[in-house]
């Protein structure tokens, strides 16, 4: 970007790289930057404006995907946009404007009419919600949102016999669908809340048996359905983190690969060649990067977890665990095989990469990824309910990079340094892994337990933070 600082699309990728690693200002920053450079790509447009929803910048994020509208008003797919940003705005009736207009354009889209219907329904517009529903139910009459949709609004008019065909004919079309199954039950439940009156017996005849009560899942049974939902989501952020690179996943490795060369560079000129342990460069500052990278991509996706999946937690399945496990995840997948591909790679440049004990390093890597996890579920509560936490972080992942011994060792420091570096636990994240490359490495202020144990203490804080905000977090936001 120095040597072109008008590459449009340069600035869009890079913003989409620092979104990933967590730096949400600067991608900001950039994704700004390519829709001054390209100010009539309407995709650049809406990708700004979904990191300014995520940061909270509602109206910013309005007004440019306003502007795409204004600039070219027969995209509809930017209309449709602009409707469910006004939505979550609470701007229903400018909400509706736009999706109107767009089912101008596309009157043959079924997902514009649902939308169209739940915005009437929140307006209070049952009837035109109604029309709405049977619109988008007409043009894809399989699909199962459109049939719940109606299915919900009879319930609430109080037509069951009309809620009630239509539960079955959606069990009979998507008899494997979770979300339909809990729709036709809600349904069911209300039907037997609401029968009432005296009984007659019409005829002289055997009696079945009543049925025992269904029981409720196994814990088994519930942990395999959460199970798939994680991993369902885990595809989706596979597809969606990337997904408009044309490097794809290679920005991945692209991260790492300028860091260790960059250090490589500036450091062996420093040093007169000479890495403060082993002969390599390349391999000193991998083993300092790597446990650093796991923790600051693991703790910082996790933090926009929730308030990029706003949409997804209204599904009854979905919940705000989920879909924080699922980035934290993601990410401990990613940086694991960017660890092994640079490995394989130093071994193909003739690099002696290969660590002295395989065990050390992956233990670890492991309880670095948990130690990340534990404060990503901390960050994914406390992004949502405070929006300034957002712009902290980032400096925090900024001030580790310098006290953690990514580039140097603690024993080239003062003692009185080196007593107050290690208590920065990611510090012994980089000395653990970094022993398990370099047998005579073994320093005497490396504390596993202490890393171990803080591990163990911020993922069991963090689930029980998840767990006791749930109701707010799943709060539209």
């Amino acid at each position: 970007m120095a040597l072109a600082p008008d590459w449009a699309e340069g600035h869009r990728h890079l913003s989409g790289s620092l979104a990933a690693s967590g730096d949400l200002a600067g991608a900001i920053a950039h994704a700004l930057r390519a829709v001054g450079l390209m100010p009539e790509d309407n995709g650049a447009a809406v990708h700004a404006a979904e990191l300014l929803m995520r940061r909270g910048n509602v109206e910013e994020s309005a007004a440019l995907v306003r502007a795409a509208a204004e600039r070219e008003p027969s995209d509809h797919r930017v209309l449709r946009v602009l409707s469910a940003i006004e939505m979550q705005s609470g701007r229903l009736d400018r909400a509706l404007a736009a999706i109107d207009d767009a089912l101008a354009l596309a009157p043959e889209n079924p997902e514009y009419h649902l939308h169209r219907g739940h915005l009437l329904y929140r307006l209070g517009d049952v009837e035109a919600a109604a029309a709405a529903f049977d619109a988008g139910a007409a043009l894809d009459p399989d699909n199962p949102a459109a049939q719940g949709a109606q299915m919900a609004l009879h319930l609430d008019r109080g037509l069951i016999t009309e809620a009630t065909a239509l539960g079955g004919a959606l069990l009979h079309s998507h008899p494997d669908d979770k979300a339909a199954a809990e729709a036709v039950l809600h349904l069911l439940n209300y039907r037997l809340e609401t029968i009432d009156g005296d009984y007659i017996v019409l005829a002289d005849r055997a009696i079945s048996p009543e049925r025992p009560p269904r029981p409720l899942p196994r814990f088994t049974e519930r942990l395999r359905i959460q199970c798939r939902v994680i991993q369902a989501l885990i595809i989706r952020e596979t597809r969606t983190r990337f997904g408009d690179a044309k490097l794809g996943y290679g920005w991945a490795l692209l991260e790492p690969i300028l860091h260790i060369t960059m250090l490589s560079a500036v450091f062996s000129l420093m040093m007169q060649g000479q890495p403060p342990i082993g002969t390599h460069f390349f391999i000193f500052y991998f083993t300092g990067l790597i446990p650093y990278l796991m923790f600051v991509h693991t703790s910082s996706a996790m933090s926009h977890a929730i308030t990029s999946n706003g949409a997804l937690l209204q599904l009854p399945l979905v919940t705000t665990f989920d879909v924080i496990a699922a980035r934290g995840l993601l990410e401990m997948i990613t940086d694991l095989t960017v660890a092994v591909v640079l490995l394989l790679g130093f071994g193909l440049i003739g690099l002696q990469a290969a660590p002295d004990d395989l065990w050390t390093p992956s233990i670890a890597l492991l309880v670095t990824a948990a130690f990340g996890c534990g404060v990503g579920f901390v960050n994914a509560v406390l992004t949502t309910r405070y929006r300034s936490w957002d712009k902290i972080w980032p400096q925090v992942t900024r001030l580790l990079y310098f006290f953690s011994g990514i580039f140097y060792v603690p024993g080239m420091m003062p003692e009185w340094a080196r007593d107050a570096l290690v208590w920065n636990p990611l510090l012994h994240a980089v000395d653990w892994f970094r022993a398990g490359f370099y047998a005579a490495y073994q320093p005497h202020w490396l504390d596993r337990s202490y890393l171990i144990i803080l591990a163990i203490l911020l993922m069991l804080s963090g689930f029980a933070f998840e767990r006791g905000m749930r109701r707010r977090l799943c709060e539209p936001l």
